[in-house]
C-alpha cells in the first residue's frame, strides 16, 4: 500500500511521431496523507512523526480522490463519513473507536428515503456514494455502550454504490457491547434494501476478521448489492442467552460469492431458540434469504452454529426449481442442530462434508392458511459425506399441515453416510436417493 507509484509501461505505451520516439508520460503518484494521535501536527505531513493530521476525518476532508491517508498507530476515537475514493491504510495497531458521544450519520445514503422508518443511523463508518474505497490493516471497534437499544447501528456502512475493499482489517464491536438482546448491530452493513430506491453496496473482504457483532457480522441486501468474501473469518460469541446472532445474511436478491471463509459461534441459547427448525429460533453461520441466482459458498468452514447454512428462496418471487445457490466444497462441522437447512426453493450441495450434531441435511415443509411456503421445496445434493450425526443423516421435517403444504423433492445421489437414519415425515416431498447412497 505505500509508495503506490502508477506507471504506463509496454510496448504500446510509446508512440513515434516525426520520427522521434516519445517517452511514455508517467502518471503522478497519488497524494500521501500522514495521521497521527500521538504527534503534534507539524504541517508538512511526511511520517508517522511529522503527521499532517490528528484525525481520520480531518485527513478524509482534505484529500483529493484517489489519495493515500496513512494512519499512525493509536486509538482514533472519531465517526468517520467517507464520500469521495480514498485508501486507508493503517500502520501497526490503528483502530477507529467510537467517540463518547456517538451521533447520528448524515451522509445520503443515511438519510435516503426509506430510512425514517427505522431509527437513524449510527454508524462507526459510512461509505456513501459511487466511489472505490480500501481500508487496509485498520481496526473497527465500534461499541456502544450496553445500555444501547437500538434498530439501526452498523460498524461500517457501504452504500450509494459504493465499493469498499476490505482487506487484513477487522471489526472487533458492532452495537451494544457487552451483548443485550436488542437487534441492532452489524459489522458490516452492504447495501441498504429499505430504502427507495435501493441503496446499493458492494464488498470485497479478504484475510480479515469480524467478530463482535450484536446481530450480524456481515449483511449484503439489496437488489445490485453484492460481495466477494475470501479468507475471512466471523465469529460470534458463542451461546448466549441474549440474543441470536448470525454470522453473513445474504437478502432481499443481493448476489455473495464466499470462499476459504471461516464462520463460527453463532449459538442461541434464549428461551424461544432451539432444534425445532419448525417453531424455534436458531443462529446461523450462513443465511441465505431470497439470494440472487449465482450466489455461492466454496470452500469454507462453518462450524459450532445452531445451523451451519440456512437457505430460502424470496416467498413473493416466483417459483424456483433449478439451483439459486450453490453450496460446494465446504466442511459443516459441530452446529448444533442441522448442518444445513433447506426452506422453499432450490440449492445445490455438492461435495460437502457435514459432520457431529443433529442432523446433517435438513428439508423444510410448511403450510397452512398464513405464513407457509409459497412453492416447493426441490433442492439436490451429490457426492456429499454425512457422518456421526445423532438424529438423522437427512431429514425431511413438514408440519402436515392439512392444506398449504406445497409438493417438492430432495435427490441425492452418489453420497455417503453412516448409520444415522434418513428421516421423511412429509405427505408429498419424497426423498429421492439416487446411486451409490
Amino acid at each position: 500500500m505505500r509508495g503506490i507509484t502508477a506507471l504506463l509501461i509496454g510496448s504500446t505505451a510509446a508512440a513515434c511521431a516525426g520520427g522521434l520516439l516519445l517517452a511514455p508520460a508517467a502518471q503522478a503518484s497519488p497524494t500521501t496523507l500522514w495521521v497521527s494521535s500521538a504527534t503534534t501536527v507539524t504541517g508538512d505531513g511526511t511520517s508517522c512523526t511529522a503527521p499532517g493530521f490528528n484525525t481520520i476525518q480531518a485527513a478524509v476532508n482534505t484529500a483529493p480522490a484517489g489519495a493515500i491517508i496513512e494512519v499512525c498507530q493509536g486509538t482514533y476515537s472519531e465517526q468517520l463519513q467517507i464520500t469521495k475514493p480514498v485508501t486507508i491504510d493503517g500502520i501497526g495497531n490503528a483502530i477507529v473507536a467510537l467517540p463518547s458521544t456517538v451521533v447520528n450519520a448524515t451522509t445520503a445514503c443515511d438519510t435516503a428515503p426509506g430510512t425514517g422508518a427505522r431509527q437513524p443511523d449510527q454508524d462507526g463508518i459510512s461509505i456513501c456514494g459511487n466511489i472505490n474505497v480500501t481500508m487496509d490493516h485498520l481496526v473497527v471497534d465500534a461499541a456502544w455502550p450496553t445500555s444501547t437499544c437500538y434498530d439501526s447501528l452498523y460498524g461500517i456502512l457501504v452504500a450509494g454504490g459504493a465499493t469498499l475493499r476490505f482487506t487484513h482489517s477487522s471489526v472487533i464491536a458492532a452495537g451494544a457491547f457487552p451483548l443485550n438482546g436488542c437487534q441492532g448491530g452489524i459489522g458490516i452493513q452492504v447495501g441498504m434494501g429499505w430504502t427507495t430506491p435501493v441503496e446499493v453496496g458492494h464488498l470485497v473482504a479478504a484475510d480479515s476478521w469480524i467478530s463482535g457483532y450484536q446481530k450480524n457480522g456481515i449483511t449484503v441486501e439489496g437488489w445490485h448489492s453484492t460481495a466477494a468474501i475470501d479468507h475471512t473469518t466471523i465469529a460470534g460469541v458463542g451461546p448466549t442467552s441474549a440474543i441470536a446472532q448470525n454470522g453473513i445474511e445474504v437478502a432481499d436478491t443481493a448476489k455473495v460469492v464466499i470462499t476459504n471463509t471461516t464462520i463460527l459461534g453463532n449459538e442461541c441459547d434464549v428461551s424461544v431458540c432451539g432444534p425445532d427448525n419448525l417453531t424455534q429460533t436458531q443462529s446461523a453461520g450462513v443465511l441465505f434469504l431470497g439470494t440472487a441466482l449465482g450466489s455461492s459458498i466454496t470452500d469454507s468452514v462453518m462450524s459450532n452454529n445452531d445451523m451451519g447454512l440456512y437457505y430460502t428462496a424470496d416467498p413473493a418471487g416466483r417459483a424456483i426449481t433449478k439451483p439459486q445457490v450453490v453450496i460446494s466444497t465446504d466442511t459443516f462441522t459441530d452446529n448444533r442442530y442441522e448442518g444445513i437447512a433447506l426452506d422453499q426453493g432450490a440449492a445445490n450441495v455438492t461435495h460437502c462434508t457435514i459432520t457431529h450434531g443433529n442432523i446433517g441435511i435438513q428439508v423444510l415443509q410448511y403450510g397452512g392458511t398464513s405464513g407457509g411456503q409459497t412453492f416447493g421445496s426441490n433442492s439436490v445434493a451429490s457426492f456429499d459425506e454425512m457422518t456421526h450425526l445423532s438424529v438423522a443423516t437427512v431429514d425431511v421435517l413438514s408440519d402436515r399441515a392439512a392444506q398449504g403444504d406445497k409438493r417438492g423433492t430432495f435427490s441425492i445421489r452418489k453420497s455417503e453416510i453412516d448409520t444415522a437414519p434418513v428421516l421423511d415425515n412429509s405427505r408429498n416431498l419424497p426423498i429421492i436417493k439416487k446411486s451409490d447412497f
